[in-house]
């Protein structure tokens, strides 16, 4: 239930090609303001964008997740943009991320921010709901693979 805390279907992106990650990620965040969850685009961005600068966050198995802490931001909140050609994310196995999974907070969330970033290593470790999300049809569908997480409530 922990991702299903954070991200929402308005916050949901399917169907991803043909833009790099910079793009991905500035319109994973655009989400994410439009929602009314981060109260200075700008700021989130560039948080973000600092953190993917240090080092990918592309990881393996087809996930990547840009995340940063950051002032405005309402709690801990995130996007997920589903892509099934992949995009280029400079993942440590080499392959495309197909799950991009948005994470940001507030500076005083740690250990909410923490644990979702935790749970997405958990839907990284199991081939079946990596594969339910990238075939989702909907938003719906997706919060429903990611309300399977046995992770604790947040």
């Amino acid at each position: 239930m922990v991702l299903a805390n954070v991200i929402t279907e308005a916050t949901v992106k399917l169907d991803v090609s043909g833009v790099d990650k910079w793009t991905l990620i500035e319109d994973l965040v655009d989400l994410v303001a439009r929602c009314g969850r981060a109260s200075d685009r700008e700021a989130l961005l560039a948080a973000v964008i600092e953190r993917e600068e240090r080092g990918s966050t592309g990881l393996e198995r087809g996930i990547a997740i840009p995340h940063a802490r950051a002032e405005g931001v309402d709690g801990v909140t995130g996007a997920l943009a589903v892509s099934r050609d992949g995009i280029d994310f400079d993942s440590a196995d080499g392959g495309p991320a197909h799950l991009i999974f948005l994470i940001v907070a507030a500076p005083q969330e740690s250990t909410r921010y923490l644990k979702t970033l935790s749970a997405i290593t958990v839907i990284g470790k199991s081939e079946s709901r990596r594969s339910r999300l990238i075939s989702a049809s909907s938003p719906g569908e997706v919060i429903s693979v990611l309300e399977e997480n046995d992770e604790p409530s947040l």
